[in-house]
């Protein structure tokens, strides 16, 4: 049976209210909180309990998918270089600490230690670690691992290994260096997201890197049910997720839609092509809504909501998608000029009334006030395990009702694990951790 282990110290409560930031005067907060050694205890644990994962993933793409395995559950370990650690450390905004608050978000839940992977006796602590796991993630460039003779063949053979790369382990381009903002490109979203006459734009997130995290943690989940299936008997495997390809899966008929008569799917500003109505218009009072009027029943209770019932679908000209796909300039016309002349909140308040499709465009300080995220205790508090101030996270999804995942923690410090995980997995006294101390390989 595998065995969960999980740090003695639970920094998070359910359902308590955190402080407003003095910067937000008169504003409640809801939050999933943490939880005390007792109520934490009376809690359904995540449906990943017991598995023991090894994550030498970096940066944002594995450091996603080991998040996302430790909310869930999973016993994770996660080794970092000594001195300056994983490079998310120092990126975007830092606490008063000096550590970055993405790092707190991504780093959660995990136990993390230092290990110089570089020298000989460092890899034969990982490779010791390796062989007590279940599951081992990894994003270094193709080969790397192999080098060090830690690759899959090197390790024991039930041993799920998860490797997050560029372009995947194969091909004319396995080798090549592979951030999300050149991947996005290269898996197609840049082309497609954009104006026609404009370079193309790239959202201010990793979305591809986040992507690649979130596909690397499905494919170890189906690896394990694979195993389980076969009463854990079954050899490991080996998960490939390669950001480029993330991006491509998220492709929706762009492939077929080429192969069949050859139309390549261009960028479409703020609609999406071949559906008609669906857009991104400026109400009077100067803010963005969104607005979904695909479908024939939908359409029709939209545009009599914007005064043309004479343009519903009961009429052949707008009869099918297809139709108002040939008259789409027609129908946004009508439907922006309405937005235009209404306030956004009575644009919505009429779409709702409709029963139409639509939204406000949020920015992060919108949706941290928002009752809608609130009730669903989509922030939780957390502090580091070693102490220090307490962080808002957004919860990791999707929200499961029997076993749901938790914060435990906030990312914690540099090698603040680093002991205890070499003298519980491997038994190493103080000796030979003061050893391995003098000689900079933890």
């Amino acid at each position: 049976m595998l065995r969960f282990l999980s740090c003695s110290c639970r920094q998070v409560s359910h359902c308590a209210k955190s402080p407003v930031p003095a910067r937000y005067p008169g504003l409640a907060r809801l939050h999933h909180s943490a939880l005390d050694d007792e109520e934490a205890d009376s809690q359904p644990h995540g449906p990943l309990q017991g598995i023991k994962v090894l994550d030498l993933g970096q940066v944002v793409a594995g450091n996603f998918c080991g998040a996302a395995l430790a909310y869930f559950g999973a016993d994770v370990t996660k080794v970092e270089p000594p001195g300056a650690g994983d490079a998310l450390r120092s990126l975007r905004t830092a606490d008063t600490s000096g550590t970055s608050l993405w790092w707190r978000s991504y780093g959660r839940n995990r136990r993390c230690m230092t290990v110089d992977m570089r020298q000989e006796e460092g890899r034969q602590i990982i490779k010791q670690l390796a062989n007590k796991v279940d599951v081992l993630v990894e994003n270094f460039r193709p080969g790397v691992m192999e080098k060090w003779k830690l690759g899959p063949k090197d390790l024991k053979p039930d041993l799920v290994f998860a490797r997050i790369s560029g372009y995947g382990q194969t091909g004319p381009k396995a080798q090549l260096a592979g951030y999300a903002s050149v991947c996005e490109a290269y898996g197609g979203f840049r082309h497609l997201n954009g104006f026609a006459d404009r370079p193309p734009v790239r959202p201010n997130m990793s979305l591809g890197d986040t992507l690649a995290g979130l596909h690397a943690a499905f494919g170890i989940v189906m690896a394990l049910l694979h195993r389980q299936r076969h009463d854990n008997k079954a050899p490991g495997q080996v998960v490939d997720a390669a950001i480029s390809e993330s991006m491509f899966n998220m492709m929706e008929g762009c492939i077929p839609e080429y192969a069949y008569n050859g139309h390549d799917r261009p960028p479409s500003g703020s609609t999406i092509s071949g559906v008609v109505p669906s857009a991104t218009l400026q109400s009077k009072d100067g803010k963005y809504v969104i607005i979904g009027g695909n479908g024939d029943s939908v359409y029709s209770r939209l545009m009599a909501a914007v005064g043309r019932p004479d343009m519903s679908s009961a009429n052949p000209l707008y009869a099918t998608n297809t139709h108002r796909c040939q008259r789409a300039d027609e129908i946004y016309k009508v439907i922006g000029d309405w937005v235009a002349s209404h306030t956004h909140e009575e644009v919505l308040a009429a779409m709702a009334k409709a029963r139409v499709p639509s939204g406000p465009i949020l920015s992060t300080a919108d949706i941290y006030r928002e009752e809608q995220y609130r009730q669903r205790n989509m922030f939780e508090t957390a502090a580091p395990p070693g102490g220090g101030e307490e962080v808002t996270l957004p919860a990791m999804l999707p929200v499961l009702t029997g076993t749901p995942g938790r914060t435990k923690w906030a990312g914690p410090d540099l090698g603040h694990h680093t002991e205890e995980v070499l003298r519980e997995q491997l038994k190493l006294d103080d000796a030979a951790i003061v050893k391995l101390q003098q000689q900079k390989v933890i």
